[in-house]
């Protein structure tokens, strides 16, 4: 089997699918049942195999800019298919959020929601990160049930448990809140800061937000984090402060929950299916009273922050990314039989 994938931003993304793509992509080339050859957009793509080949950890596959002919199956990993002419498709959806929170503006929302309509008409599979998601692509996109795959994510393996090692110095000797995110309006952290200040910013308990753009002054901003100082502000939290309204997965929940820091987080979306009974819901996640009551509790008690530890540490061993690997595979086998 010959699979082609587009690696467009492989390089660049760091967050979320960039670190889906690696991770399942290290693991079919490790695996070597197939050829790979990398899609990129340059006008000469072979300039750029030394560094995904850095990336990857190995050399073992190709480059082009555009499809093969002799390509059995084109895996399109970024929400949308953005290179057109495969003969088989398979799809990767983390979520259909431009059409549950569409942009105001009609030129962004067609920009936005384009790629994912094309995926559906012309995918013959597709992957999607839980069962959450699967129903909002079978609503908005009015695909049948049968093309499409729940293949859950998984944390990497640098999240485990263990004292922190390498906090960043504004973090240490602190007591924090974490919050791990972007500021679009559904991640709800308007929320979460209200709460914080209301209740434990008195107390000297700091909001550590490892995000982008202008935060609020008393909040403490971490940036550009190598991967063993993001485990361990993981490791040095109270807890994670998951405010968000809509998420196809929540990736910072499984994190924090491998390294066995309690999370406190919204019961929407697809939260519930990857938490389970490991964290602390909040109901009413726009709610800034009900935010100051849960992050309280969290703050007061050694006893509830041990059990929601050990429960998470339990409940995140059910995910892994050599399984989704696997399944991953498995669904490009079957599309391209």
């Amino acid at each position: 089997m010959h699979v082609a994938v587009d690696a467009q931003n492989l390089l660049t993304d760091r967050r979320g699918i960039g670190v889906y793509l690696r991770a399942v992509l290290t693991r079919i080339l490790a695996d070597g049942g197939c050829r790979v050859t990398l899609l990129v957009r340059h006008p000469l793509p072979g300039l750029r195999k030394r560094a995904l080949a850095r990336e990857l950890g190995s050399a073992d596959f190709a480059v082009s800019s555009r499809i093969p002919r002799d390509a059995s199956v084109v895996w399109h990993p970024w929400n949308g298919t953005f290179f057109r002419g495969g003969r088989r498709n398979v799809v990767t959806m983390h979520d259909v959020a431009p059409f549950a929170y569409p942009a105001a503006e009609v030129k962004k929302r067609r920009s936005q929601q384009g790629p994912f309509e094309i995926s559906a008409r012309t995918a013959d599979r597709i992957l999607t990160d839980s069962s959450f998601s699967k129903g909002g692509i079978e609503t908005y996109l009015h695909v049948e049930p049968s093309r499409i795959a729940v293949v859950p994510l998984a944390a990497g393996e640098i999240f485990s448990p263990g004292k922190p090692e390498m906090l960043p110095a504004a973090l240490q000797g602190q007591r924090y809140v974490l919050y791990v995110g972007t500021l679009e309006d559904r991640k709800n952290p308007g929320t979460l800061i209200a709460a914080w200040r209301n209740v434990l910013s008195s107390q000297g308990i700091a909001l550590a937000m490892v995000s982008g753009g202008d935060l609020p002054g008393g909040v403490i901003a971490l940036r550009e984090l190598s991967p063993q100082r993001f485990r361990d502000v993981y490791r040095g939290a109270l807890c994670l402060a998951f405010p968000t309204l809509y998420e196809g997965f929540g990736l910072p929940a499984l994190e924090a929950m491998s390294c066995g820091t309690p999370a406190v987080v919204s019961r929407v979306a697809s939260l519930p299916e990857i938490c389970g009974d490991a964290a602390r819901y909040v109901d009413e996640p726009r709610s800034v009273a009900a935010w100051e009551l849960a992050l309280s509790e969290i703050a007061s008690s050694d006893a509830l922050r041990a059990d929601l530890s050990r429960r998470g540490l339990a409940q995140a061993a059910k995910f892994s990314w050599d399984t989704t690997a696997r399944a991953t595979f498995a669904v490009l086998s079957e599309a391209a039989e």
